[in-house]
């Protein structure tokens, strides 16, 4: 049976994914899901600092309803994000 270890974070002036941890996945892409969703945690804890903004905020800056800021929103936490998982045995 595979096992699989994952490492996440934000890129740019965040440093980056942090160092390689175990995970409970039993797929490379459920190790890659969960690598995602945690470095879309680490976004969430700073959204509204540091330039990283909230749907709301790009609401209201860009004048958009919420369904596009929403889209918008994606678009600046996916080019943030930075995670991988690999296979170990």
């Amino acid at each position: 049976m595979a096992k699989f270890q994952i490492k996440y974070g934000l890129a740019g002036g965040f440093g980056g994914a942090g160092e390689w941890k175990d995970c409970n996945a039993t797929t490379m892409e459920q190790a890659e899901e969960e690598a995602m969703e945690l470095a879309c945690e680490v976004y969430e804890s700073y959204e509204g600092m540091h330039g990283l903004r909230t749907v709301e905020e790009i609401m209201e800056e860009e004048e958009l309803n919420e369904e596009d800021a929403l889209q918008e929103y994606e678009e600046e936490r996916d080019s943030w994000l930075d995670y991988e998982a690999r296979e170990v045995e």
